[in-house]
């Protein structure tokens, strides 16, 4: 039983890993399939070669010119300022895909949500190093020994310095929320 759900995993995994389904493959909607993967920002020859891989299982090729037209209007949605936005603020890389002319705005939003991004996780780091010199003050304070209260009083003032850290990080996410919340306005 045990070996079964393992391969039954295993095939939903390597059929997830297919970029088109076999019945993708056989109803060949190209332009429908292009747009897709352009409004996602996937890399188009990389995306392509994938389709071609997965519909070759199915003996069929896929049509380069619709699926070219597709992608290149699926580009037309994905290369804008607030889609760079949202992928900067997910976290996610650029991956240069967007035409010369779009690509300057859309930078700009990705930039400013990646700035968001970082330091929102720089602020979810400083957390873990406050907790973790907490717990370990909190273990101090229950000994009694000279070398535990002079490693307690090394870590309150290492949480002076983590919780300025921290202060100086909030403010400066706070700039950039402003920021974000004027680009969005000027969308």
């Amino acid at each position: 039983m045990r070996a079964y759900l393992f391969l039954l995993a295993g095939v939903m995994v390597l059929g997830a890993c297919a970029s088109v389904s076999r019945e993708e493959c056989l109803a060949g909607d190209w332009a429908a399939i292009g747009q897709r993967d352009g409004a996602a920002g996937r890399v188009g020859d990389t995306q392509f070669n994938r389709h071609v891989t997965a519909c070759a299982k199915v003996d069929v090729t896929p049509d380069r010119s619709a699926w070219g037209a597709g992608y290149a209007a699926g580009l037309g949605q994905y290369c804008t300022a607030a889609t760079g936005l949202r992928e900067g603020e997910a976290g996610r890389i650029y991956h240069n895909v967007c035409p010369a002319a779009s690509a300057p705005a859309f930078l700009r939003g990705h930039d400013l949500g990646l700035a968001a991004y970082r330091q929102r996780q720089r602020i979810a780091e400083i957390q873990r190093e406050i907790s973790t010199v907490l717990s370990a003050n909190s273990a101090l304070s229950r000994q009694t020994d000279e070398a535990a209260q002079r490693q307690w009083q090394s870590n309150q003032s290492e949480l002076l310095a983590l919780r300025l850290d921290m202060s100086l990080a909030q403010a400066e996410l706070g700039r950039i929320e402003r920021e974000i919340r004027a680009f969005r306005v000027a969308l």
